[in-house]
């Protein structure tokens, strides 16, 4: 063979393997697009940016302590809230049991009641709850018709600009007491077993403190280990399309040398040393960046959080934390001293009064007749003093009869009337820690912004959490339902930079001898 020949054939050898480095890295760039990597990393990246302030150490401790208080606060007015409560069919039974243990005719149960523990008294007399809903359009009704004010409308205007923390009340109660047992905008929406259903205040406690929270607690670890160190999971297909633009470019630079005199056996060497290296910083990249443990994290987290991002139980979950924000903004003004219902008590009766010219008395005369259960809570407000009586009416049956100590008369309670003690053991909790929530020391708004109250608590679930969650459920789904799994990319990278490696160093070392070379012969020649 002459020596053309033989140079041509070593040139379209040199060309043809290049060739091959040039389709490799289009096959990288055709991945990359594709699979729409930069658009479903991309979301990947916005959900990652979006959910962050939820997985903050401080964060998942606090949203525990936060959703067992609003459960606190669940388990106590569900008893009180209606009649399927059960509260209020028990309080004919818990008079019956203090007659019985202290002897006492139960008309006289009730006088003493009323004389030493006036505010438990009435709060029992109110029950259920729905009852004073139910009475509150006929009262504004009646001091409609008995004065000049106007219509309903008018009477509840006039009493929202005179006694607004007492508007608050009332308002947020008939919205929960209507809503209760069925929430609306929780139609269809189900627990994370896909089948028990989602509908009354109870099973929304539940989807959050069993699943949300539950499932957020059990994915922090790896949704900050997906997080925080780098890449960032958004740069991924743009570090692949960058490898796979210069493999292209740098493939068909060599292709185009193997057909000029320069490309000797220097610039062969130096080639293919360059995507041997290439294919070292892939595959070492993977390894030394973690990305296999970083990465089967995040496929954790998406496979984790997938029920919590079912568009309809997103919904749900709005729907359902507005109705306990109504709670909260129901309990708010008649909780204490501090929430200004209970001061305004004389205020709406004097309202009353001047508008219906009757007097203060007679107008308490005629609530108590008219609307009972309304006239009952107003004198029970508030709340807290039912807590602080509690204590001393366990003492006082106690004392009063043989049944033992206060907490034995306390058990007696629960196993007479379980409803009635369920109430009343989750008030004191309630009351307790309503201002000052114990455990939330740490907890934040996303902006920064303390969250230690029961209010505050609500705010920060409906306006950071579950907003935060909304925010990003379009970004999570395109990057959950978009082959392949997350966890696919590392030994993706991994096998690519291995066959580079294999490749780049088989070239050199099977393609050097027939690269051409300039040689010294004897005498000096070339």
């Amino acid at each position: 063979m002459s020596k053309l020949s033989t140079k041509s054939a070593t040139r379209n050898s040199s060309s043809l393997a290049w060739f091959v480095v040039v389709v490799a890295g289009l096959v990288v760039l055709a991945i990359v697009w594709g699979l729409q990597l930069s658009a479903r990393l991309g979301a990947g990246q916005n959900v990652l940016d979006g959910a962050r302030p939820i997985f903050t150490e401080e964060r998942i401790v606090g949203d525990r302590v936060g959703i067992t208080m609003i459960g606190n606060v669940a388990d106590m007015v569900d008893p009180i809230i209606d009649k399927k409560g059960g509260a209020a069919g028990e309080v004919g039974d818990l008079v019956g049991l203090v007659a019985g243990a202290t002897g006492l005719p139960p008309a006289d149960v009730l006088a003493a009641l009323k004389a030493n523990f006036p505010h438990t008294y009435h709060l029992l007399l109110a029950l259920p709850l729905d009852q004073v809903s139910a009475e509150v359009p006929n009262l504004l009704t009646f001091v409609s018709k008995n004065s000049q004010v106007g219509d309903a409308n008018a009477v509840l205007g006039a009493i929202a600009a005179t006694t607004p923390r007492l508007a608050q009340a009332i308002t947020n109660l008939m919205v929960v007491t209507e809503n209760w047992r069925d929430v609306a905008g929780t139609d269809g929406v189900t627990r994370f077993d896909g089948v028990t259903e989602v509908n009354s205040v109870p099973e929304i406690r539940g989807l959050f403190e069993d699943d949300v929270v539950t499932g957020v607690e059990t994915v922090a670890s790896d949704f900050r280990g997906l997080d925080e160190p780098a890449p960032k999971v958004g740069l991924i297909a743009l570090i692949l399309t960058v490898i796979g633009v210069i493999v292209v470019i740098f493939g068909l630079l060599m292709m185009g040398l193997t057909r000029t005199k320069v490309y000797g056996a220097l610039v062969h060497t130096l080639g293919w040393s360059v995507v041997t290296l290439v294919g070292i910083v892939v595959a070492g990249g993977v390894l030394v960046l973690g990305l296999f443990p970083r990465l089967d994290g995040g496929q954790r987290v998406v496979n984790g959080l997938r029920p919590a991002f079912v568009e309809q139980r997103v919904a749900g979950m709005e729907a359902g934390v507005t109705m306990v924000s109504s709670i909260a903004a129901m309990a708010d003004p008649i909780i204490d001293v501090q929430g200004g219902a209970a001061g305004e008590v004389g205020d709406l009766v004097n309202l009353v009064a001047g508008a219906t010219g009757l007097p203060p008395a007679d107008v308490l005369a005629a609530i108590e007749t008219n609307f009972p259960h309304v006239y009952h809570l107003l004198l029970a407000l508030p709340l807290d003093a039912v807590s602080a009586e509690i204590p001393g009416l366990l003492t006082f049956v106690a004392d009063n009869s043989k049944v033992g100590d206060a907490n034995a008369v306390l058990e007696a309670v629960a196993a007479t009337t379980p409803r009635l003690a369920q109430s009343i053991t989750n008030l004191l909790v309630v009351t307790g820690g309503f201002r000052e929530v114990p455990g939330l020391a740490g907890l934040t708004r996303f902006d920064g912004t303390p969250v230690r109250s029961i209010p505050e608590l609500t705010d920060y679930f409906k306006d950071d959490v579950v907003a935060g969650v909304g925010a990003v459920a379009d970004d999570y789904r395109t990057l959950d339902t978009t082959a392949p799994p997350v966890d696919m990319f590392p030994p993706l990278l991994l096998v690519v930079g291995i066959l580079v490696i294999i490749y780049g160093g088989a070239m050199l070392m099977l393609t050097r001898a027939n690269t051409p070379r300039r040689i010294k012969l004897v005498g000096g020649a070339s």
